[in-house]
């Protein structure tokens, strides 16, 4: 099986506090030529990608080796999924045809930009290294017991940390419009990115400047904001894609992106599938975890239903949420349920999605820890936010209480 991968030639991936890695599967940060780490508001992104490290990982996998920096996507592949290193060659073959994704220049022309923490939700899965809106639950849950009068004072430089420097005057803004002719792809993430109001600057800039005809966007997006102005730009560039990130319906998705209301959601759904065309596409974002593991063939067919595609994102971290780190007996019981249910599903991709998630989820031993990390950190945000678990999933609560009893 060839190593080869498009993003460790291409790719940059920057995160919401400023680190830079070849993509979001990445293990490792990356560094400059003399070793120092990159960020995008102290090196440009050919500093990083002509790195010490970045050239390391590059020679591995262009000699079949699988350097440990992409352990994420060997894992997928292994349980039988398409891992992000294959979904980008594929898509790189689609975009800009075979001879690109051969090609062995390095150059920055597939870029993630994470601009900083400005969100409006507090997702299960998120915390406030993604998400400015959890930063006062964060401290609360994890300070409770923690005597020193200076807590919140340190807990809030970490914050600052977090959130990274995207000030209007930041240098990383110097950098992205100074690789705008280079960038043949953009995927803009969060926090929430349509709350971002300088990236959509840089991007009339990109119009100006003649670029944005040749050039693919690609948002995540929590569904929650739509603003006819943004969808104004977008129609200048040659593809947009827009991910909606929903992991459930009705009340589970509501429990899982608090405080996001299901009604909004699903009345932007329509306004986003209103847009598309030969230009726009728009897909949902499933990001397959262990609150929402046993409900996705639910979830699924409802997206098949109202004519919304999909693709399956799994998590990885935080353990805690990481299906394979269910418990044997649960995971067991799981695949159990969703035999009879692959048996009489029809729609083949929704079949092989469903039973790549098993495959991956079954891929490896719980490690017990994480699997009783879920409980805790489940009842202290049940406590914090007056939600329950029991009640928005009873049949899954059913199933664990039945080897558990966590959920009285």
């Amino acid at each position: 099986m060839t190593t080869h991968c498009i993003n460790v030639f291409k790719g940059l991936r920057y995160t919401n506090s400023g680190e830079v890695a070849f993509c979001c599967k990445s293990e490792l940060w990356l560094d400059d030529k003399d070793g120092n780490q990159c960020k995008i508001y102290t090196h440009d992104f050919n500093e990083a990608l002509n790195g010490k490290l970045a050239t390391e990982i590059r020679n591995d996998l262009e000699n079949g080796i699988k350097h440990a920096n992409c352990k994420k996507c060997w894992d997928e592949e292994a349980a039988g999924l398409p891992s992000k290193r294959i979904l980008d060659n594929d898509r790189a073959v689609e975009y800009w045809g075979q001879a690109y994704l051969d090609d062995k220049t390095v150059e920055p022309a597939i870029v993630e930009l994470n601009l900083g923490t400005l969100c409006n939700l507090k997702c299960r899965i998120c915390g406030p290294w993604s998400s400015s809106r959890w930063v006062e639950e964060h401290f609360a849950i994890t300070q409770r017991n923690n005597p020193n009068p200076n807590a919140k004072k340190d807990y809030m430089i970490q914050v600052k940390d977090w959130q990274g420097n995207y000030e209007d005057d930041s240098p990383a803004w110097d950098h992205i419009e100074k690789s705008l002719p280079h960038l043949k792809q953009i995927d803009i993430y969060g926090g929430e990115p349509f709350l971002v109001e300088k990236q959509w600057e840089i991007l009339k800039r990109s119009i100006e400047l003649g670029y944005s005809k040749n050039q693919i966007l690609h948002f995540n997006t929590n569904a929650t904001q739509f603003n006819p102005s943004h969808i104004e730009i977008l129609k200048h560039f040659k593809k947009v894609l827009i991910s909606l990130s929903i992991d459930g319906i009705g009340k589970r998705f509501e429990y899982q992106r608090h405080p996001a209301k299901w009604d909004l959601v699903e009345n932007n759904i329509r306004k986003f599938l209103s847009l598309q065309d030969d230009n726009i596409n728009v897909v949902a974002c499933v990001t397959v975890n262990t609150l929402n593991v046993y409900y996705l063939e639910e979830t699924l067919t409802h997206f098949r239903q109202i004519g919304l595609g999909y693709y399956i994102n799994i998590l990885h971290g935080p353990p805690h949420y990481n299906i394979k780190n269910i418990s044997k007996d649960i995971k067991r019981d799981i695949t159990k349920y969703y035999t009879p249910i692959l048996a009489r599903i029809t729609d083949p991709y929704m079949r092989e999605r469903i039973q790549h998630v098993l495959d991956f989820m079954n891929t490896n031993e719980s490690d017990g820890r994480s699997w009783n990390e879920f409980f805790v950190n489940t009842k202290l945000k049940d406590s914090y936010r007056k939600e329950n678990f029991k009640e928005t999933f009873p049949e899954f609560c059913k199933l664990i209480d039945g080897c558990s009893h966590e959920f009285p």
